[in-house]
């Protein structure tokens, strides 16, 4: 017995309806999508802009804040200065030796006299530095960089080459940024050294 089928309008006007209604609904999700990646490339490209100003405007404080922070470590040493000035004893006047007493006390001939020489100011033990214990101390100086001067003349090259022969400590000197910290209390420049990283250790 053979199968008939009739064709209905109805049933061919909800296909067709059917049809159009998924290709509007698929053109709009597409367009949807587009205009989602749109605003999202939009949206990395803006903050990519506001990081590159931000990075910007922190050179730039940075740059600014050299000269104040060189004068505030000047103005540091001469108090310093005075302030060892002021606590050494005052000459005394007039006063009548015997001609028995023994002048043993005066100075001899080319010698300076007391509390006149230059005054020097103590370099930091590389301990001063961020994250440097006894034990990276120690293989600091096992490779020669037993002091922050010699860290800080270390050039990039110099201090990539130091890293590889630091065995556990190995890449400490790149993440802990010693050499920055180095020049910086190698120069004096402890206020600036206090803004980027703390008080010295």
């Amino acid at each position: 017995m053979a199968t008939t089928y009739e064709f209905s309008l109805a049933y061919a006007l909800w296909a067709l309806g059917g049809l159009i209604l998924g290709l509007i609904l698929g053109r709009i999700f597409r367009r949807t999508v587009r205009v989602a990646a749109v605003a999202d490339t939009a949206g990395l490209a803006a903050a990519r802009t506001e990081a590159a100003q931000a990075q910007r405007e922190l050179t730039a404080s940075r740059g600014a804040m050299r000269p104040l922070a060189d004068e505030v470590d000047r103005l540091k040493r001469e108090n310093a200065k005075l302030r060892r000035t002021a606590q050494e004893p005052l000459p005394l006047t007039t006063t009548t030796v015997p001609a028995t007493e023994s002048l043993a006390a005066e100075p001899r001939a080319g010698e300076p006299l007391a509390g006149t020489g230059p005054i020097v100011a103590a370099v930091p033990g590389i301990r001063a530095l961020k994250g440097v214990g006894d034990k990276f101390a120690a293989a600091l100086e096992a490779i020669g960089l037993g002091s922050v001067d010699s860290i800080a003349r270390l050039n990039a090259d110099e201090a990539l080459d130091a890293d590889t022969r630091l065995g556990a400590f190995n890449g400490r000197i790149a993440r802990d940024r010693l050499v920055e910290q180095a020049v910086l209390l190698d120069e004096g420049r402890t206020t600036e050294y206090t803004a980027r990283f703390g008080t010295p250790g």
